[in-house]
């Protein structure tokens, strides 16, 4: 009797057990996350700029997310991988996350809560009994900090959703007062960034989100402002003032960062014909060491497209035309932040860029994106039309070439030997004091991060490298490996002849030859086999 007791306690005793290890274990996994994901970035895992953004969360956070139900393709498992990245940043963020998920369907209270906060409903064309209707789904979110808020309308796009979050975050915690200026050169022809259709659009709504945005006309008296913490300056279409060029110097001596786009062939797409411009920064930009050459680079067979007029009989429309004047550069340095996450870029209608042998102490350059050995560079290409590019002209030089460049550290002033320049005749001020003060001249500059690139219309083609490049200028790199945690499809790099019929080989003879390896090597083992046991074979 006495044993049938202790057995009896002892059931109990390891039920008990087992409880509290599942307690136990319920409670440690609530502040733990782990996955098991073999894909090459880790797409599926949070990047660890993601886990150390929530864990420095200071105060709750209330994520509040609005997701219809029974949604079909394309957006059928969003409300799973919505609630799996929610669920991991929760798990990292100390227990100051708070997440709700709802589906407003028609309550009127959640309806009028989300248009509270800004959000609206999406359209999806559903297909049912062979009936196709238009139906108002909701896929958006709203995150909470304090008396901060920050709005995602559209969560459609899978591929963005860790960045989406984890940008979202940063911004509540950025103060209003620490938010980094960026400001853009105009009135030298420069691309209108702030166009309400323009192709930069996309662009300049992103960098709003964390950027103050300010334009800067130069030329005028004074320097550019303090608060300015990064410069674009893309593609001027006419040369720019001594006055101009000194204030960009003087902004880089004082450890200011800036990105310059320079272009030297501007196309007429209707006349085909190609005419030459001028930014005046190539003796700037040579006296630091990066030589902007005066050439437009091609490539035939690693390219991006372009749509031209094409006639059929008496009917005109266009055509996508591999183009050879937009190369594609896959040769990128994938050491380099910028790019590291990124498949290729395009750049059309661009220059080749040189750096010097020889640069000021303590600056390093390095060479961001290449073009293929199959590209060449024209100096003085006279049309642009795409039936007249096939061929291989007489003047060409091979590639590959350098397109995308930076330089860091300390650079000398380019008006070292130079006096100050005057203030242009009529030049507005940059800022609204009426008598600026002339600052001194800085000759040995501070720190600074410089990119150059040879192609102005790649800011518009390259968007996401255009946001990493707008941290990495203001030294905020912990969301650009988040941003380039997407899912692309890698580009298809064209084969050669030569290459095409290797492969041909290797399929028509890689099977057969693995099986005669394979027989041969098993009718050696049996052989083997035999013979240590006598049998004669």
């Amino acid at each position: 009797m006495t044993a049938r007791k202790n057995l009896l306690a002892n059931s109990w005793l390891q039920l008990v057990l087992v409880m509290i290890v599942v307690v136990l274990a319920n409670l440690w996994s609530s502040d733990h996350f782990a996955r098991l994901d073999v894909t090459q970035d880790r797409l599926h895992s949070l990047d660890e700029s993601s886990k150390r953004l929530v864990a420095s969360l200071d105060r709750p956070i209330v994520v509040k997310a609005w997701i219809s139900k029974g949604l079909s393709a394309p957006y059928n498992n969003h409300e799973q991988i919505i609630r799996d990245k929610l669920d991991e940043l929760q798990a990292y963020s100390g227990g100051r996350m708070k997440i709700t998920i709802v589906d407003p369907g028609t309550d009127a209270e959640l309806l009028a809560e989300a248009q509270k906060y800004g959000l609206t409903p999406l359209e999806q064309k559903v297909t049912e009994s062979n009936r196709a209707e238009l139906r108002r789904i909701w896929l958006g979110a709203v995150l909470l900090y304090g008396d901060k808020q920050e709005v995602l309308p559209s969560l459609t796009d899978l591929s963005a959703l860790e960045y989406d979050f984890a940008s979202a975050i940063s911004r509540l915690k950025q103060k209003p007062k620490d938010a980094p200026v960026l400001a853009w050169t105009m009135g030298n022809g420069e691309p209108d960034l702030v166009k309400p259709d323009g192709p930069l659009r996309e662009m300049m709504e992103q960098l709003a989100r964390k950027f103050v945005l300010q334009p800067l006309a130069l030329g005028g008296p004074g320097a550019i402002p303090k608060e300015v913490d990064a410069l674009l300056v893309i593609g001027p279409q006419k040369p720019l003032s001594d006055r101009a060029i000194y204030q960009i110097d003087q902004f880089l001596m004082r450890g200011g960062a800036a990105a310059i786009f320079v272009t030297h062939t501007r196309p007429d797409l209707r006349t085909y014909r190609a005419t030459r411009t001028s930014s005046g920064l190539e003796p700037l930009l040579g006296h630091y060491g990066i030589q902007a050459n005066r050439d437009i680079v091609m490539d035939r067979v690693q390219n991006g497209v372009m749509r031209f007029p094409v006639r059929v009989g008496n009917r005109q429309s266009t055509r996508e035309v591999n183009y050879a004047l937009i190369p594609q550069a896959t040769d990128l340095s994938r050491r380099n932040v910028l790019v590291s996450g990124l498949d290729g870029m395009l750049f059309p209608f661009t220059s080749s860029i040189q750096v010097a042998e020889s640069l000021n102490p303590g600056v390093e350059a390095e060479v961001l994106a290449r073009t293929s050995a199959s590209s060449g560079s024209v100096q003085d290409l006279k049309t642009v039309d795409p039936t007249q590019l096939t061929g291989v002209l007489s003047s060409e030089k091979r590639g590959p070439f350098a397109v995308l460049v930076t330089l860091t550290g300390p650079l000398r002033s380019f008006f070292e030997t130079r006096p100050t320049p005057p203030p242009d005749p009529d030049a507005p001020l940059m800022t609204e004091d009426e008598s600026p003060e002339e600052p001194p001249m800085v000759i040995e500059g501070a720190p600074t991060r410089l990119v150059v690139g040879g192609s102005a219309d790649f800011v518009a083609n390259n968007l996401a490298f255009m946001l990493n490049l707008a941290d990495w200028l203001v030294q905020d790199e912990s969301l650009i490996g988040i941003r380039s945690k997407t899912a692309t499809l890698p580009t298809l790099t064209a084969t050669t002849p030569r290459e095409q019929l290797g492969w041909k080989g290797f399929n028509l003879l890689a099977g057969p030859l693995a099986l005669l390896a394979f027989g041969a090597a098993r009718q050696v083992w049996f052989r083997r086999r035999a013979r240590r046991s006598g049998v004669q074979g």
